[in-house]
């Protein structure tokens, strides 16, 4: 096989495909910042039946992470960790990015009108918090220990004292106080991780028991989009923890595909591979096409068409990328952007330092540049620019260790 994988534990596609996402999640997440731009660029309403190329980079990202746990566990695994210790990697890991997730949506709360402190202020300390808790000083710990765990202290002081300074509003202008109105997108990768990875350490590299673990998460799905399972769980609002199973699912289709990664690398059988999992893509497609019958595509509703659309995009445009870097061997076309796979979480919080320092001043950027098709080449070089800085960031050994 060309191109040959170089390491049991890791396909360089895999880490590609995330670093595709994330600079296209970047990208889409500046859109905001534009005028007149194509409507199927953009996320469609809820109550919308349509599917904006912007719906899809969610999906392909929980999808990303599914590849990623059995590769990234069986390395755990090999190094001596045992399962206690991955369990303890899976809650922390967890635990940070839902707190993350919650301070995320209440900064959208934000009310500058009875808070001591301006929303950029407060964005800014939080994010600051997240590196000093999160960064990874494992390379240097052992030169400066106490000055480490002082950073982290001061951290989580930081954190809490924002918890005290927060003032909101609610979408009816109602005065509230810092809570989870839902999970925000850090929170909800935080807690799809949680239910995925603690399934998958139980399950393992099981092919039936991942297929049985994905179709309950489907069968959640439905039921949930039928209003059936907010019925049982009535006591637990429209935003109870495993969500209505979709996001999971995304996951859960992410971890079966990469169990097939590792059966064809044991037999080096790349036509059956191409072959399996275009099949599987476009049987996906079929699906929800079919289930578009019943349930609207929605991204912000998380129904099954949505589900199996997205899911077969992102499988198809894997085996895109698996063919150019794994079979091919071209994985150093990509090598000026693999900081994007490999400090996704950086490259995330970064926009929130660039839109907060900007608020401070009165510097826009002329209209020109932020219509139409300028503007779409303005996203895009931003996303490369954060890229940049993410780079500059790790030289500076500031890399976010979950």
């Amino acid at each position: 096989m060309r191109g040959q994988i170089l390491n049991a534990n890791r396909i360089f596609s895999i880490d590609v495909f995330r670093s595709i996402t994330m600079i296209l999640m970047i990208w889409v997440n500046d859109f905001w910042t534009l005028i007149s731009i194509p409507k199927w660029l953009k996320h469609a309403p809820a109550e919308e039946d349509y599917l904006g190329f912007s719906d899809l980079i969610f999906p392909w990202f929980l999808f990303a992470m599914g590849l990623s746990i059995p590769f990234a566990f069986s390395y755990r695994l090999k190094k001596g960790e045992n399962k206690y210790i991955l369990l303890r990697h899976i809650i922390f890991r967890s635990a940070a990015l839902i707190i993350m997730g919650l301070f995320h949506m209440n900064m959208e709360m934000f009310s500058n009108e009875h808070s001591l402190i301006t929303k950029p202020v407060f964005v800014l300390f939080c994010t600051t918090a997240f590196f000093m808790i999160w960064n990874d000083y494992s390379d240097n710990i052992k030169l400066n220990r106490p000055l480490f765990y002082s950073l982290q202290i001061l951290g989580i002081s930081i954190l809490v004292s924002m918890l005290f300074l927060f003032s909101g509003k609610d979408y009816n202008g109602i005065q509230i106080g810092f809570k989870a109105h839902w999970w925000g997108i850090l929170g909800l990768i935080g807690w799809v991780y949680l239910i995925t990875s603690c399934a998958y350490l139980f399950i393992q590299n099981s092919m039936t028991g991942n297929v049985i673990a994905f179709c309950l998460c489907i069968f959640l799905n439905i039921v949930s989009s039928s209003g059936f399972a907010y019925n049982i769980f009535s006591w637990q609002g429209d935003h109870w923890i495993p969500g209505n199973g979709g996001l999971q699912a995304l996951t859960f289709g992410g971890i079966i595909i990469s169990l097939f990664l590792k059966q064809f690398q044991r037999e080096s059988n790349v036509k059956r591979f191409y072959i399996y999992l275009s099949i599987i893509g476009f049987l996906t497609l079929l699906v929800g096409l079919y289930l578009k019958s019943f349930f609207i595509i929605s991204k912000i509703k998380g129904t099954p068409s949505w589900i199996f659309i997205s899911l077969s995009s992102a499988i198809l445009v894997y085996v895109f990328i698996y063919w150019i870097v794994d079979e091919k061997g071209k994985s150093s076309w990509f090598k000026y952007i693999n900081i994007a796979g490999t400090s996704t979480l950086t490259c995330y919080l970064i926009p929130y330092y660039y839109y907060n320092i900007v608020s401070f001043s009165n510097w826009t950027i002329p209209t020109v540049f932020v219509t139409g098709i300028a503007g779409l080449i303005k996203s895009a070089l931003f996303a490369f620019l954060i890229i940049g800085f993410a780079w500059i960031f790790s030289k500076m050994k500031l890399h976010m260790r979950i």
